[in-house]
């Protein structure tokens, strides 16, 4: 059986690059598939070769942990975590059950919301993420009037100049 297998390394190698793009990592695939399917009893196909491959592959994507060095990370700059007045303003404007759904979700969890004021969760779910649109676009918007008066103040600025 294996060495049905072994005539079509090349294939098994490109199919092996295509799944993870690295080619250290697809001769590393190519090499556990021959050792995962060495004992097996089985009829083997392509197909079954293939999604043996995906599956070693996945092992590997989970056994590979993502590590950020905290070295990195700017502390000083806790300012994206708290809203500044414009956005405090901006969900004020939302209406009063859309402003205290979004405020209780930053404190309990979407079951606690539905079991405290016996709501679907799911309607509670569809109002916060509307709310959150609006609130992006309502920011975009702001930001797009805020960048337009600046270049208005430069154009300004340099009309001065001549």
């Amino acid at each position: 059986m294996i060495e049905q297998l072994c005539k079509k390394d090349k294939f098994w190698r490109i199919v092996a690059y295509r799944i993870c793009e690295d080619k250290f990592k697809a001769d590393d695939m190519v090499q556990e598939m021959y050792l995962k399917l060495y004992d097996c009893k089985k009829e083997i196909n392509d197909f079954y070769v293939i999604i043996t491959m995906r599956n070693i592959f996945l092992q590997d994507l989970k056994k590979e942990k993502l590590l950020v060095p905290i070295d990195y990370f700017d502390f000083s700059s806790t300012q994206a975590f708290e809203t500044d007045d414009a956005e405090s303003e901006l969900i004020k404007s939302l209406k009063w059950y859309e402003n205290e759904l979004i405020e209780m979700s930053y404190d309990k969890s979407l079951r606690q919301i539905q079991k405290e004021f016996n709501i679907n969760r799911e309607f509670t779910n569809r109002i916060i993420q509307k709310s959150r649109k609006k609130l992006c676009e309502e920011k975009v918007k702001s930001n797009n009037k805020t960048q337009s008066l600046l270049k208005v103040g430069e154009l300004a600025q340099q009309l001065q100049t001549f």
